[in-house]
């Protein structure tokens, strides 16, 4: 997986029961992203991966997680002809008490669930898809039967099948809802 290639540096581990032995174990914070092969290579085929597996891609370590949430990552599926659109819905029970995010993916027409949002039930709430990240902004917080204004905004990861509360400055906020009506006025 992330080994780390020849040429790296080595950190001797002693054993309690011989301190003559030692094994070695690497630094892999500059290692490949496959061993053995030339990184263009294997980022092209890191892209090949069918998206389902971009969670158990991200699990493998820190070097795979980080370049399967980049652009790079990205553009590499792009020019191989592999980026996938998906369509975000939005369902709720017949009561409006619960609601769940599902994921149809437009090419195979397979969908699944999204992990719940942390936090409380949320209404009236803005949505954008920036850069593969489903944003969830403002809106209604609802707890205990009241609702109460929210600036929250939660970020859902498709590489890592997760939402994350995002801090967000009020710039970044702003450019997010004019985002967002500008999308609303386009339809």
């Amino acid at each position: 997986m992330c080994f780390s290639s020849s040429g790296k540096q080595d950190i001797p581990i002693h054993s309690k029961n011989n301190l003559q032995s030692s094994t070695r174990v690497t630094d892999d914070s500059d290692s490949l992203l496959l061993p053995g092969l030339p990184e263009d290579v294997a980022k092209y085929c890191l892209a090949l991966v069918p998206r389902s597996n971009f969670p158990a891609m991200g699990a493998v370590c820190k070097k795979w997680r980080s370049y399967i949430q980049s652009k790079e990552f990205i553009m590499e599926r792009k020019l191989a002809g592999l980026l996938e659109e998906w369509l975000y819905v939005l369902t709720a029970d017949a009561g409006g008490k619960e609601n769940h995010w599902e994921v149809l993916d437009c090419l195979g027409q397979k969908n699944h669930l999204l992990p719940p949002m942390p936090g409380p039930l949320k209404v009236g709430f803005g949505v954008v898809v920036l850069n593969g990240k489903l944003l969830v902004m403002a809106g209604y917080s609802v707890a205990n039967g009241f609702a109460s204004a929210s600036a929250d905004v939660y970020q859902y990861d498709s590489c890592l099948n997760r939402f994350v509360f995002c801090w967000i400055s009020a710039s970044d906020f702003n450019f997010c809802c004019l985002v967002i009506l500008v999308s609303i006025n386009l339809k």
